[in-house]
């Protein structure tokens, strides 16, 4: 099924539950409405917005669609910015006088072109809220626009009109009726097969735009749109490349519009978003054939704690089974595991929306394919976030932690290995290790927590890298989930090795601003044969330093352990390991590093060792 199909298909579905806006009606943003009496005039100017100070946030209602407008002035109807609705606008200064005359010349058009529009559109209507509206534009003068409540917070933004103690004035049978005779008088342009629904009809020249999608423009981008020349074919004009009905397009664009739509706010205020998540500059957008599989779908994107809601709660059940191993036909067995499910990602490209891939599978093939990523980065300790977020691991793979550095593609490329089940791409294993190689350790400033460059996300991502190579063939041996004392491979061991170092210089040294992971861990996962042996030497100096302030017990420990993890290790150090070892040496660091913070079979004198060196090196 192609996109614009599902989408469409997904309309259908929202009309028959009553869930959908009538054709020519769209979402919305208001902030502010005029209420009019009878005769015009104003009685008040309500503040649509919620949230607090700059947060302020406009109310989205349904409302005749906005026009497409490029840069021509086109209107649009019971709805608008001020300029075109009361004729001003925020002025800029900062412009030539000649600029600044042609922005008022500009205002005086779409002013004069809301007037006209509705002049034309209500002429013979006899309802009170159109007649109302009516004689307000005809007797406003946007010279009263400074006595009016909220004057200055109102510039620029959408206004709509409603009737004192009454509804919309578009929510009004009459209203309505007279966009649909100003649609049906309209020139409708070709006609011809819709490729979205196969029926013949009246061809859309523009679709209506798509909102909603971060970094896009605020007037909302194409989806589908030629505006050039070179994007055309046999003498074609705009939509007529690619024919699609009026009906489907405006079919798919509601739905799609729909998906991008805030519902509601969550309990700290912000905007929930049930069908959307954003994978750094991508957006993602996901949807099933039912309400509950949209939920359980929702859930895998976004895991979230259960709450008292009954629904929220049956999702959590039919969630933890399938983590238990139950196939979904058992675990939810409400839900068809042959109904489709459906993933778009999107990301802004000027005026148009770029399609980053698109993915449609069973409900049963989505969730299994899931549960075996979070399988394969299932790692002991478990990380903090569990299941993670697919946000949470990107932001892993990003410089400084942050949305806008995650490396170009690899949303895309991470998502379609996720939902494939295939080899996860080389450039995430290739980007892990970069990230691991290159921060170093810090404090959240937001948070107050300690974000580390061998953190247990990062680890989790080099495990489920390798564990899905073993998987599909692509290398000989496992990885472990949990710390294994009997495994010979040399970069695991390594990493292990390197781990007990490192506590061992806290202990005889305590606290550095430098440790051997700041210094050492980029070179001895790569070249181990290059540090290995000058690390080594230092911990026999660091094993004499605890010998004389705390006795030979902790010291010998640790020699012990250095000496059994090494002969492990056949003949010389590894000149050098490739990605895939470099991987398990992150593995073994992580697995032997838990030991010591969960104090598993390690000698307390650590702790005294380490205090003890403390206040030595404080004095």
């Amino acid at each position: 099924m192609s996109i614009l199909h599902a989408l469409a298909a997904r309309y259908d579905r929202m009309a028959e539950e009553g869930l959908a806006p009538v054709p020519g009606f769209g979402p919305a943003q208001i902030s502010f409405t005029i209420v009019l009496t009878p005769e015009g005039e104003i009685v008040a100017v309500q503040d649509e917005r919620s949230g607090d100070g700059k947060q302020k946030r406009p109310k989205s209602i349904i409302a005749p669609q906005a026009p497409k407008r490029t840069v021509g002035v086109a209107s649009g109807v019971f709805w608008d910015k001020t300029s075109y609705v009361l004729g001003r606008t925020a002025p800029d200064a900062t412009v030539s006088e000649a600029k600044q005359a042609r922005d008022r010349e500009r205002l005086a058009k779409e002013h004069a072109a809301f007037r006209e529009r509705h002049e034309k559109l209500l002429a013979a209507s006899t309802d009170p809220g159109c007649r109302a509206l009516l004689l307000f534009l005809q007797n406003w003068d946007p010279a009263r626009y400074d006595a009016l409540e909220h004057a200055a917070a109102m510039l620029d933004q959408n206004i709509a009109f409603r009737l004192d103690g009454d509804r919309f004035i578009h929510e009004r049978a009459a209203a309505r009726a007279a966009l649909h005779g100003e649609a049906a008088a309209k020139d409708a342009g070709d006609s011809g097969m819709c490729l979205v629904t196969g029926e013949t009809g009246p061809i859309a020249r523009l679709h209506p735009s798509i909102k909603g999608v971060p970094g896009g423009q605020s007037s909302g981008a194409a989806l589908v749109s030629f505006n050039l020349d070179a994007f055309t074919s046999y003498g074609h004009i705009q939509g007529a490349n690619a024919p699609v009905s009026e009906a489907a397009a405006f079919a798919y664009t509601t739905a799609l519009n729909a998906l991008l739509t805030p519902s509601g706010t969550n309990a700290k205020g912000f905007p929930n978003y049930p069908n959307r998540v954003m994978l750094g500059g991508t957006t993602l957008v996901f949807w099933a054939e039912t309400p509950k599989a949209d939920a359980l779908v929702a859930d895998f994107f976004a895991p979230a704690p259960a709450t008292e809601a009954t629904e929220t709660k049956q999702v959590r059940e039919w969630m933890q089974r399938l983590q238990n191993g139950e196939p979904l036909r058992q675990a939810a067995p409400e839900l068809d595991p042959a109904s489709r499910v459906y993933v778009l990602g999107l990301s802004p490209n000027a005026a148009r929306l770029s399609v980053r891939f698109w993915v449609e599978q069973s409900l049963d093939a989505f969730s299994a394919n899931f549960l075996q990523h979070w399988a394969d980065l299932n790692i002991d300790p478990q990380p903090d976030f569990w299941p993670p977020p697919l946000w949470a691991l990107l932001h892993e793979l990003a410089a400084q932690r942050k949305a806008e550095n995650v490396p170009q593609h690899l949303e895309g490329e991470l998502m379609r290995a996720i939902l494939t089940g295939q080899a996860y791409p080389r450039s995430l294993l290739t980007q892990t290790i970069l990230r691991i190689r290159a921060d170093q350790d810090r404090t959240d400033s937001k948070t107050g927590r300690t974000l580390e460059k061998v953190s247990d996300l990062r680890v989790a991502i080099l495990k489920a890298c390798l564990a899905r190579l073993h998987r599909k063939g692509l290398i000989s041996e496992d990885v472990p989930v949990a710390l294994d004392l009997t495994s010979m491979n040399p970069a695991y061991r390594l990493g292990r090795l390197f781990s007990v170092l490192e506590r061992l210089q806290a202990s005889a040294l305590g606290q550095r601003n430098a440790t051997i992971r700041d210094r050492f861990y980029a070179s001895a996962s790569a070249t181990p044969a290059l540090v290995f042996p000058s690390l080594l030497r230092n911990a026999r100096n660091h094993s004499k330093t605890i010998r004389s302030r705390i006795g030979a017990g902790l010291s010998e420990w640790f020699e012990d352990h250095i000496a059994d993890i090494a002969s492990g290790l056949e003949g010389a150090f590894p000149k050098t390991l490739p990605l895939e070892e470099q991987g398990r040496f992150a593995l073994g660091y992580y697995h032997q590093r838990d030991v010591f913070r969960r104090k598993k079979d390690v000698p307390a004198e650590i702790e005294t060792a380490e205090a003890i060196a403390d206040s030595s090196s404080e004095d």
